[in-house]
């Protein structure tokens, strides 16, 4: 886990001034357990988790800390226990272990890795720079069933270099990744999966400008040129190869493909209302190795604004968009959807509602080849909810009423494929909140209700939730407890009922001390024959100091 920090310009002629070494932060060690019958578990009958998060400060440059360390990492195929720090100093900021950083959305985007870098952001010079390993070796292990197998991995370094000048309101940034997996990390080529060596180089270039008082204008394009096996027959990409230096860069074969994706708007916003044009644009199978996924073979177009009335308090919003696929144009068919949303809002001291309505209509043209009606997609779904509340205060007792309801409702067009498609489902939830604020005690109950409809059947789930919750000993003890009781029934038919009961205690030991102890307690009484009945037991215990 990465290390957070918050950047402070520090100056040096203060410097002498500066504490020369504090030493300051938080640690916490978690415990748990777990007892179940009737069903596998579904967790360690034991488990443990320290975390600390020690800050260092030497004459006024921070250092901060972030520590995980948990028995999770017998489990975990990349690692758990991770290690980070990102010391800065005015408009320097370094970074050592492991690290998750993002210089834009197509290339470097948030994906860890174990290394070291630093930016650089004197004036309006915006310079990074990053090199870590992306993935650890993992051999394949054939001994250990498919499931419980860890899945195998080559090792993984690159580098990713950005380069920009301007503000955070008006900049452009040149961003460039090289990635790749090495050959020789794994003693012998998978031979279960379809694991191949790749490698990877990313040029983009993002870029944002604030202009009129209240235009802002965004785009990002990013080119991935990708290897998938650099063990590949050697035969060139025609295209690529023309272009001499990119050799030196990147191995080139068949497997190599060049993609591009972008993203764009233009937004104006005022004093009571906002209107944003947006456009994304990502090819098929566009991947980059400092990114974990994208949304692939997918064009958008939305608009989306909002109002706002009597001092904030009334608030209009909607968005439209058109999204479709197959934009390179090599598919069967081609799907074109719809998304539309509308809400609104209007929230006082006492009382307010929220309204919402959403809708995505899917339809589908030909592509390469007709479509047969039999088989065409035509489809919108509908969805409404709302939320309701009241509140009654004054200084002996506090009332708080909140009704939310749902409705959502599937609409096939295609009457040959309608009769299998039914989709609909109603919530309603009402709450009731009872306070006394001198006795630092309070009362909530809830009633739940819930159907849901396809083609085979109908559901419904309904039930009670009650909690309690008590402050004592000068706010220091913090006590609540709930039970709820859901009942199930299929088609009219009893099909059993879920119990939970919750406790949660917390303490402040002092100034610097805390202690959390929570208990749950799961018992599901199945009248399926498919689905066993069982009970579950948990308990947390959680200790934090502050020094």
């Amino acid at each position: 886990m990465c290390a957070a920090f918050l950047a402070r310009s520090q100056d040096l002629g203060q410097i002498t001034k500066q504490k020369p070494v504090v030493f300051n932060g938080t640690i916490g060690l978690g415990l748990g357990t777990y007892n179940v019958k009737g069903i596998p578990a579904r967790q360690r009958d034991f488990s443990y988790i320290f975390n600390g998060a020690p800050t260092l400060t030497i004459y006024g440059v921070t250092l901060p800390f972030s520590v995980v360390v948990s028995d999770q990492e017998r489990s975990y195929t990349q690692p758990f226990n991770q290690y980070g720090i990102s010391p800065t100093y005015k408009w320097a900021t370094f970074h050592a272990g492991w690290q998750s950083l993002e210089f834009s959305p197509f290339t470097l985007a948030g994906h860890n890795f174990l290394g070291g870098g630093v930016e650089l952001n004197p004036g309006k010079l915006r310079f990074g720079f990053v090199y870590g390993r992306f993935n650890k070796a993992i051999e394949e292990d054939l001994n250990q069933p498919l499931a419980l197998a860890q899945q195998a991995a080559y090792k993984r370094t690159g580098y990713s270099t950005k380069l920009g000048w301007g503000t955070e309101r008006n900049h452009v940034d040149i961003i460039f990744l090289n990635a790749k997996d090495h050959v020789g990390s794994l003693s012998a080529t998978p031979v279960s999966t379809e694991l191949s060596p790749a490698e990877n180089m990313v040029l983009g270039l993002s870029s944002r400008f604030s202009f009129l008082k209240h235009f802002v204008f965004d785009i990002d394009v990013s080119g991935s040129i990708y290897t998938r096996n650099v063990l590949s027959d050697t035969v060139e990409n025609l295209k690529l190869g023309k272009v001499g230096f990119i050799k030196d860069l990147i191995t080139l074969n068949a497997s190599t493909q060049l993609l591009t994706a972008a993203q764009t708007s233009i937004g104006y916003s005022a004093s009571s209302y906002d209107v944003r044009l947006k456009y994304r644009r990502v090819d098929p199978d566009y991947k980059s190795m400092g990114a974990y996924y994208f949304e692939t073979d997918v064009q958008n177009y939305t608009v989306e604004g909002m109002l706002r009335l009597m001092k904030g308090q009334l608030q209009l919003g909607g968005s439209f968009g058109l999204q479709n696929d197959n934009i390179l144009h090599d598919k069967a068919v081609r799907s074109n959807r719809k998304i539309g949303a509308a809400n609104i809002s209007f929230n006082k001291a006492d009382y307010g509602f929220d309204l919402r309505y959403t809708n995505f209509g899917i339809t589908q043209d030909r592509g390469l080849n007709p479509i047969i009606d039999m088989f065409r997609v035509a489809r919108t779904n509908h969805n409404l909810s709302t939320v309701l509340r009241y509140n009654i205060t004054d200084e002996r007792f506090s009332h708080g009423f909140v009704l939310v309801g749902n409705l959502q409702s599937l609409v096939d067009l295609n009457e040959l494929t309608k009769p299998n498609s039914k989709s609909n489902s109603k919530t309603v939830n009402l709450s009731y909140q009872l306070g006394l604020p001198k006795k630092s005690f309070g009362v909530n109950a809830n009633l739940s209700y819930t159907v849901a409809e396809v083609a085979f059947g109908k559901t419904i789930f309904y039930g009670p939730t009650l909690g309690l919750n008590q402050t004592l000993n000068k706010g220091n003890l913090g006590l609540n407890a709930s039970v709820s009781y859901q009942l199930q029934r299929n088609n009219s038919i009893d099909a059993g009922n879920i119990f939970n009961a919750n406790f949660n205690g917390s303490y402040r030991l002092g100034k610097r001390d805390a202690a959390n102890l929570s208990l749950n307690y799961l018992k599901s009484n199945s009248k399926d024959v498919t689905l066993p009945s069982f009970n579950e037991l948990r308990s947390n215990l959680g200790l934090t100091h502050s020094f």
